[in-house]
């Protein structure tokens, strides 16, 4: 909902006042409401950008002050609960003077101290400036849905929302990671990392506090996942208590006193919040859809499916829509000037991305910020029930070949290989064990290896989640918590960027902590059964979701068409991965990229994905290096 930064120091150096100024407004588009900045001369700046969503006043306007004078905050994100913590504050005699989540916050704050965070349902990263004590404390959400990044230059601590306005304080950090952008080439490397695309510049982890305390960091984790499962619970009681629990989560992010919609798919998850919002708010909620007519799936981007399995999800969106009385919207994605799009998409993310439906995504935001101001999104459904049938599938049939249920496997492969390929499943098997030497074979096998220049050929291999889980036991959770700390930070990462880069505000309430709670302490065989994910979410949505949704086996995770856009020498992303400042840079190898070009335009293998990594990085050096 907002951009926030901050610059201190413990040595009395000089802060240039103008210059924090002019370093937040390259945020202008998280906050266009309203801006402020406070601070004490040589001491500290704090600044906010506003993007007015909850109580609209002025009042409510950052940074914004305690009572008493002595705590200061600028934050950026939404508390959910934040009603029912302000009753709970009233009660032990906290008067309030505006309606905002953000005092909410703040008292929530000088009440409970550090201990504030587990009190909160939200999104969040801020920053609370003891005046008196000069101590700054820090913190990021759960589940990393707000991005906070940060450095220390020569004594001096910065933090901002966007690394842009870091790099417009300190021009000096504009230094490229090779090592995280070699991994982010080879493996997809998201932004669920500490270490980001510039040398120096860090990112605050979810779920982690940092305390400036008088020039000295210190940064400590504040939760941690479920591990035990709940042996005993049957499904008929599982499915009450879940269906209680989202119907919560949707309801309390439906609050706001600006216009809320929904980026709708044909998928099960943004159909359920459609579907609860019609039950308990009333139809005519305005949804938005990416549409693609006429689209060109290639052949090999369909690899995961059964071979005559079409992809057409506007069908059932509009299905949806007449049976719920949506004010739907499709937006057609057509005559896409691509290379032009990612590159401004780029440059919201600051690093590069390997999901292209960041593209389509922007249109559909282009779209709805000219009638809403916040929207709804049902990001992290599936990494929190088993909805990626395919990488979840061979982990079903461990935990069956651990209990010796051989019936199950049976009858769970049968189910699988009537919708899903099982060889592109086992290929993705390999990939999650994020073995180094494999993906050292495989990238030998493929001529991968041929493509990198001198800059990225040599590489430190980075774990695309935590090394070590904890000790959960129930292994099929053990691995869905790998997806839920990993490509779902990366996943949430784009969805922030992306929708405030339009001054939209994003909202999953997939990502409510009593849900993912609740969730994490489910047998496995709760989230996926009869080679469908999201089992006890299809059993819960009985009655609110319409059947020919919850009875759809297939998840198509906003499959957008890649592969057209270089399958010529001609194509324009392939000029720029050819063109002579890229070649020069000492990234790739000519004749690797040539090579790699050349068999996907032949149909020999799909490499658009990869090509589309290569671009993405050509891009981020243009707009960030150049």
């Amino acid at each position: 909902m907002c951009g926030i930064l901050g610059v201190l120091n413990n040595k009395d150096l000089k802060i240039n006042k103008r210059q924090v100024k002019d370093a937040a407004i390259f945020m202008q588009h998280r906050g266009p409401d309203a801006f402020a900045q406070w601070g004490i001369p040589n001491k500290i700046e704090l600044a906010h950008l506003r993007l007015s969503i909850i109580d609209l006043s002025k009042e409510s306007n950052q940074p914004f002050f305690s009572s008493c004078g002595n705590y200061v905050v600028v934050f950026n994100g939404e508390i959910f609960n934040y009603v029912e913590i302000a009753e709970e504050l009233s009660g032990l005699g906290i008067n309030f003077r505006t309606k905002s989540d953000t005092e909410v916050l703040l008292n929530a704050y000088v009440q409970w101290g550090e201990k504030c965070v587990l009190k909160f349902n939200g999104d969040w990263a801020f920053a609370i400036y003891n005046i008196k004590d000069n101590v700054l404390f820090c913190s990021r959400d759960r589940f990393g849905v707000k991005p906070f990044n940060y450095a220390l230059v020569n004594g001096e601590f910065i933090f901002a929302s966007e690394i842009k306005s870091i790099l417009s304080y300190f021009p000096s950090l504009r230094v490229p990671n090779y090592n995280i952008i070699s991994n982010y080439c080879r493996n997809s490397l998201g932004a669920h990392t500490s270490e980001t695309w510039f040398n120096g510049i860090i990112r605050l982890l979810p779920a982690h506090n940092l305390i400036w305390d008088n020039g000295e960091i210190f940064i400590n984790k504040y939760w941690e996942y479920p591990t035990n499962t709940l042996k005993d619970i049957t499904l008929e009681e599982a499915s009450k208590t879940y269906r209680d629990l989202f119907i919560n989560a949707v309801n309390i992010r439906m609050r706001s006193d600006v216009p809320v919609g929904t980026t709708l798919s044909s998928g099960l998850d943004s159909s359920s919040i459609v579907s609860v919002v019609s039950k308990f708010h009333g139809p005519k909620q305005q949804t938005f859809t990416a549409e693609f007519k006429d689209a060109n799936f290639d052949k090999l981007e369909k690899l995961a499916y059964r071979g005559d399995i079409e992809i057409d999800e506007s069908v059932v969106v509009r299905r949806l829509a007449s049976n719920l009385d949506l004010d739907s919207y499709f937006i057609e994605n057509i005559d896409l000037d691509f290379v032009n799009e990612l590159s401004n998409i780029i440059y919201h993310l600051e690093s590069g991305h390997s999901s292209y439906a960041t593209i389509p995504l922007s249109k559909v935001l282009d779209f709805a910020k000219e009638k809403v101001t916040v929207i709804m999104e049902g990001q992290g459904a599936d990494e929190l029930l088993g909805g990626y049938v395919l990488k979840s599938f061979p982990y079903l049939v461990f935990e069956y070949l651990k209990r010796g249920n051989f019936k199950m496997i049976m009858k769970e492969y049968f189910a699988f290989k009537k919708y899903y390929s099982i060889g592109q499943s086992l290929k993705l098997l390999f990939r999650l064990f994020n073995n180094d030497l494999i993906e050292r074979i495989y990238s030998l096998m493929m001529g991968r290896n041929k493509v990198y220049g001198p800059k990225l050929k040599k590489y430190s291999r980075v774990c695309d989640y935590p090394i070590e889980p904890p000790n959960f036991d129930d292994g099929f959770n053990r691995e869905l918590f790998k997806s839920h700390t990993g490509g779902l930070v990366n996943l949430l990462h784009y969805g922030d960027a992306i929708s405030m880069s339009k001054s939209v505000e994003s909202r999953n309430p997939f990502m409510d902590i009593d849900l993912v709670e609740f969730a994490f302490r489910l047998p496995f065989n709760f989230k996926m059964q009869n080679g469908l994910g999201k089992y006890i979410h299809r059993v819960s949505m009985i009655g609110i979701v319409p059947d020919f949704i919850l009875n759809n086996p297939l998840k198509f995770g906003f499959i957008t068409p890649l592969s057209i856009q270089f399958d010529s020498f001609d194509n324009k992303a392939n000029q720029v991965l050819l063109s002579k400042k890229c070649l020069e840079r000492g990234l790739f190898d000519e004749k690797g990229i040539r090579s790699l070009i050349s068999s996907h335009i032949k149909k020999q293998e799909n490499n658009a994905p990869l090509l589309f990594r290569l671009l993405s990085v050509e891009l981020w050096f243009r707009r960030f290096i150049d």
